[in-house]
Parts: C-alpha cells; structure tokens; sequence
C-alpha cells in the first residue's frame, strides 16, 4: 500500500463534507482508523462507522474495503458505511450490495445569523434544562454509560470533549441532547424526547442549547437525520438548518 496523504484526498474531494464522525477520527478526539491507498481512502470509528472517499475505480483499494466488510462480518461487528456521492452508491452495491442495505439520510446546513434572531423557548413550570455531567450518565437514561463508551471510547474523553443536555420534571427526563460526535470544527446532536413529553417544547429547548454551547466553543452544530424523520426535519428547520443534502448509508441486512 503506498503512501498518500489524506488531507490530499480531501482536498481533492473537498466538495464532500464528511460526516462529523470522520473529523473525529481525523482530528483524534476519538479513536479510529484511516486506511489509504493511492486517492482513495476509508475513515472509520472503533464502534464500526466508516466513510469511503476518493477514487472509486481504485482496484487495491476496493479489496481492502472488502477485506474491512468481511473481517467485520465474521466476527459479527457492526459495519455501517457512509457514501457521499452516487458513484460511491452504485460501487457499494456493486461489490456488497446482497448483504447491505441502503438508507438514506439529509445532511442539513446551520444558518446562525437566523439562529440568533429566534426568540428562545421558555419551558413550562417545574421543568429544567440541565447540563450534562458525569454523575448524570449512571441515571436511566437514553444517552448512558453505555451509550458514551461506544462512541467516544471512555467516559473521560466525552466530559473533555464533548456535551449534552437534558430536560427534566420532578426528576424524570422529559427529553435529551448529546454530542454524539466532535471535532475541531463541528459537533454533531443526537436528541430523544420523551413520548408523554412532546408537544411541550422540549425538543427544541434542549436543541437551542445544544446549538448555543456550539457557538460557545466556536463549533458549527451539525444536525444529520433519515430522510423519512419527518419531525427531526422539521425541528432541525425550526432551528435555521436548511438546504439539505442527501447521503447514503449502508447497514448489514
């Protein structure tokens, strides 16, 4: 395998914004891996995220992508692949199509000047925003223990370098937000409600402080959802990201 720079590769697909997973990896906030050959390249997590950028005609390349999805496959790890234009869609299904299947999701862009004009969400009584610390990822909640280890490897790493927010009434957790990804540049949400809690602006109150500790740290929030969540898009519209651009992931049937 030569040896090829990655920023290289980026910059020649700079028109693709990776996942924020990707500058994860790349920035070493969590731990990952990053296999190059010749113009091609394939960034992934530890839990089994990856994205594939470059050239798509790159013959050694595909075979260690193949070698990645079989050595996965039989140990039985998850193997979810990200493709950011079509061709990398068509040679996906090409090569693992019979035992992958494909998803397809929005990746929307934030507007912050509309952001700041919003007029922000008051919670009912006896509800409160809280932030996110260690002692509140061992309560029964969406975004634990669990949850923190697999995508950001250690508790520790996740207070350093990342964030969250829930919404509690009477000690029960009426909605939640994470950081599920940062880097350098980006933070990326995940957010849950709740179900005998929607309707009452949770959602979008956690959202805006998910968003203002972004700007906070000079991170561009990045809000990623399947093309069929209908009220994570019309939150995420809500919240002034618009103009989104559909990816494709793939998953093991």
């Amino acid at each position: 395998m030569m040896e090829y720079s990655t920023s290289a590769i980026l910059r020649e697909n700079k028109g693709n914004i990776l996942p924020t997973f990707a500058y994860s990896v790349l920035d070493n906030y969590i731990t990952g891996e990053i296999v190059v050959d010749e113009s091609s390249a394939l960034i992934g997590t530890s839990s089994g995220i990856y994205v594939v950028v470059g050239d798509v005609k790159n013959d050694n390349f595909l075979d260690l992508l193949m070698n990645k999805f079989k050595s996965r496959k039989v140990t039985n790890q998850r193997f979810t692949l990200f493709s950011l234009s079509e061709n990398w869609d068509n040679k996906i299904k090409e090569l693992i199509g019979a035992e992958l299947k494909q998803l397809q999701r929005y990746s929307f862009k934030f507007n912050e000047s509309n952001f700041l004009k919003l007029s922000k969400t008051n919670l009912p009584d006896k509800f409160q925003l809280n932030k996110t610390n260690e002692e509140a990822l061992h309560e029964n909640r969406s975004f634990n223990i669990t949850y923190i280890i697999k995508y950001w490897g250690t508790v520790e790493n996740f207070i350093q370098k990342g964030f969250g927010f829930s919404v509690t009434q009477n000690n029960v957790h009426a909605g939640e937000c994470v950081s599920i990804f940062t880097s350098l540049g980006f933070a990326e949400i995940d957010i849950i409600t709740n179900d005998h809690f929607r309707g009452r602006g949770v959602a979008q109150c956690t959202s805006e402080a998910f968003i203002l500790e972004c700007l906070n740290r000079t991170l561009t929030p990045k809000w990623d959802c399947d093309i069929h969540n209908r009220a994570s898009i019309n939150l995420a519209r809500k919240m002034s990201f618009g103009n989104p651009e559909r990816y494709s992931v793939f998953v093991r049937k």
